[in-house]
């Protein structure tokens, strides 16, 4: 799968969720959202899971996490993304 990515990390809240919806709204299927952000977004996550999104964060640092998100209907090539992407680090 291909990527497409957004660094909201520097934004003021409310604005990073409102970036990463903007962009799930006009995601395709077959792209995943690399997002680099400042910390875990809780409430973002929810959003998620209810909505037929599937993540995966991956932590950096205290002040830095990358989120992947893709369409639950892509479950099976996004579960592959992200053991090729662990296999290569």
């Amino acid at each position: 799968m291909k990527t497409r990515d957004i660094d909201v990390s520097e934004l003021a809240a409310p604005e990073p969720m409102q970036a990463i919806l903007a962009e799930l709204a006009i995601l395709p299927e077959d792209i995943v959202l690399k997002v680099l952000h400042c910390r875990q977004p809780w409430p973002l996550y929810e959003r998620l899971l209810a909505n037929g999104w599937l993540y995966k964060c991956d932590v950096i640092s205290d002040e830095a996490v990358i989120i992947y998100i893709a369409h639950e209907k892509s479950k099976f090539q996004f579960n592959n993304f992200i053991v090729e992407k662990n296999d290569s680090n």
